[in-house]
């Protein structure tokens, strides 16, 4: 455990890209899921998922900068 702010800092970003992998991961079983029952509803999920690709990349660049 971090006693200082930036280690403090770190393991938070670091916490954030953790469970970024786990929203990935239950984003893909969902369009299993879906398939192709749904146009609009795989549609929403793909465009959740890119926008949690996208968070955990500015996650990552402010993690390389501490």
């Amino acid at each position: 455990m971090a006693g200082n702010t930036r280690g403090k800092l770190k393991e938070a970003f670091e916490g954030v890209h953790r469970n970024s992998e786990w929203i990935k991961k239950h984003l893909d079983e969902a369009m299993l899921l879906i398939k192709d029952h749904n146009p609009k509803l795989s549609g929403g999920i793909k465009a959740l998922a890119e926008s949690y690709e996208t968070l955990d990349k500015l996650t990552m660049a402010i993690y390389a900068k501490l």
